[in-house]
């Protein structure tokens, strides 16, 4: 038979790796400590459609620019940013490059957590070109 000794020691182990464990899952692993509350932010599609490599970076303070491939021979852009129904926001003037910061009095209408989509339409000479939807989140 174990001694008295032995059988206190065996409890002891067994009892600090039980709270350690249960302490160590609830700290770490179950809820973290200072967790954000509310709706999480939305995904967005990883990549633009391809033809035109649309992507966009969406930074602090509300500022969106939108980037994509430079089209040869191409006259001008014009970017239309839609709501989640596909509703045209707002239609961007002629831009001359293949970038465009969307001006603060601009973005007053994006909400926050939201995702939406835009399009690059192409102006050349006599026809237009219009891209497949991308899409950019706000945080």
């Amino acid at each position: 038979m174990a001694n008295r000794r032995e059988v206190g020691s065996v409890l002891a182990i067994a009892g600090f790796t039980l709270l350690t464990a249960v302490s160590g899952l609830y700290l770490g692993f179950v809820a973290p400590r200072g967790a954000l509350h509310g709706k999480p932010i939305p995904l967005v599609p990883d990549q633009g459609p391809i033809l035109y490599e649309m992507h966009s970076i969406y930074s602090k303070p509300g500022r969106v620019r939108l980037d994509w491939r430079d089209v040869p021979h191409a006259a001008g852009y014009r970017i239309t940013v839609m709501t989640a129904t596909d509703e045209s926001l707002f239609v961007s003037p002629v831009l001359p490059r293949n970038s465009w910061v969307i001006p603060h009095e601009k973005t007053f209408p994006v909400k926050p957590q939201t995702v939406y989509p835009w399009t690059v339409t192409v102006l050349f000479p006599g026809r237009t070109e219009a891209s497949e939807p991308a899409a950019f989140a706000t945080q």
